[in-house]
């Protein structure tokens, strides 16, 4: 599905990052992975042996590090084809009132900017491939609003009108832009929240997991995997046709 492509992965040292190289290479697609942190990277390397897959630490806000991730896929692999915006970072859960302008910026700096900046350096590359295809991992709080967490809900919405909007600047060449929208997704980063709202609750580990299932539909969690396979899916020829569309996996939890 993926031979012949050149995918550069972003926010791909954990989660869902780190299944989406795994998936990725394993249907044929040359990888350059990128995250800040180095020995995470280096651990997601040794794991897939000799596949074709190139890392670089990196801070996807950064306009020199964008330029440096893509150099070496250009240098690596001749080009690239697909994107994967899936850096971000949930910043703090906080009163507007109280929220910094360091936290904002840094908010949206990971969770907006860096899929522009990603876009704005690969676009040229495509265009020279005759086209490709962008896939950025937004939040059912993009549609959803959260309280207490506005920059990471302004920056998912923002991330759904950027969708849209290259969806129609870059069709005529054909580059094509599609949002994921995750629900709850299982994993490490989740665990880590689940422990830290059982002690500020007073409960066990297990009856808060136990209640955060019960909040959709299925009663239960997206996996990584989950959202991989859409990933796949909106990356490859099988959806030549969809751009522009922001499309939730939440087991639920969303509807629109």
């Amino acid at each position: 599905m993926m031979k012949n492509k050149v995918a550069i992965i972003t926010g791909a040292s954990r989660g869902i990052g780190s299944r989406l190289v795994e998936r990725f290479l394993g249907e044929g697609a040359s990888v350059v992975a990128c995250a800040r942190t180095a020995d995470r990277l280096e651990a997601l390397k040794l794991s897939v042996g000799d596949a074709p897959l190139e890392v670089v630490a990196a801070d996807a806000a950064r306009p020199e590090d964008v330029a440096a991730v893509v150099a070496r896929a250009v240098e690596a692999f001749g080009g690239v084809n697909i994107v994967v915006n899936n850096a971000g970072a949930a910043g703090p859960t906080t009163p507007v009132e109280s929220l910094s302008l360091e936290d904002w910026t840094e908010t949206v700096n990971s969770n907006l900017t860096s899929a522009f900046l990603f876009v704005r350096e690969t676009v040229p590359l495509m265009k020279t491939r005759g086209g490709g295809a962008v896939v950025n991992i937004g939040s059912m709080t993009g549609k959803k609003p959260l309280v207490f967490r506005a920059p990471y809900a302004a920056a998912k919405m923002g991330l759904i009108g950027l969708t849209r909007t290259l969806a129609e600047e870059l069709g005529p060449d054909g580059i094509r832009v599609n949002t994921v929208c995750p629900g709850t997704v299982d994993g490490e980063r989740l665990e880590e929240v689940l422990v830290q709202q059982a002690d500020k609750r007073g409960m066990t580990v297990e009856a808060i997991t136990a209640f955060a299932r019960g909040m959709s539909p299925l009663k239960t969690f997206v996996s990584a995997d989950d959202v991989a396979e859409l990933v796949l899916f909106l990356a490859s020829d099988r959806s030549a046709r969809m751009t522009g569309q922001d499309i939730n996996i939440s087991a639920g939890q969303i509807t629109w």
